[in-house]
C-alpha cells in the first residue's frame, strides 16, 4: 500500500512516502526508514507530499520515529504542502509540537542543513 524511496541530499536522509499508512505497514515502514539512516545522517525528511492517507498507526509509528532519531541526536523533519488533508490530521494530534513541518522538500533540506551547522558549527578536525 505504501511505497518508500530513499535516497541522500549530503548529510540529510531523504524518505519520500506515498500511498498510504495504516495499521498493516505502519510498523514496517518506520523500520525500513529507521534502518536506512546512518549514524553519519545529521537529519531525517521524510517527504509526505504523495502520502494519500496515515492512520493512528501511522501516525504512532512516526512518533516512534521521532523518538528513535531523537536518541541518535538525529533530526526528523517533515515536508507536507500546506492545505494538505495530512497536514491537518498532524496538526490535530499535536506532531508540529515536536517534529518541524515544512512546506516542501527544499525547505525541509534547507532547515535541516541549518539545525546540522548549529548543532556542529565547526568541521571534524582531520587525523594525522
Amino acid at each position: 500500500m505504501a511505497e518508500v524511496d530513499f535516497e541522500r541530499d549530503g548529510s540529510i536522509a531523504v524518505a519520500t512516502v506515498s500511498g498510504e499508512i495504516d495499521m498493516g505497514n505502519a510498523a514496517s515502514i518506520r523500520l525500513r526508514i529507521s534502518e536506512l539512516v546512518t549514524p553519519d545522517d545529521d537529519a531525517v525528511v521524510l517527504d509526505f507530499s504523495p502520502l494519500s492517507f496515515i492512520d493512528s498507526a501511522g501516525l504512532h509509528a512516526l512518533a516512534e520515529l521521532a523518538a528513535v532519531l531523537r536518541e541518535r541526536r538525529q533530526r526528523l523533519l517533515l515536508c507536507v504542502p500546506p492545505g494538505n488533508h495530512i497536514q491537518r490530521t498532524l496538526e490535530i494530534v499535536g506532531i508540529p509540537q515536536s517534529v518541524s513541518i515544512e512546506p516542501d522538500r527544499e525547505a525541509a533540506i534547507a532547515a535541516a542543513r541549518e539545525s546540522a551547522m548549529q548543532a556542529h558549527p565547526y568541521p571534524p578536525e582531520e587525523q594525522a
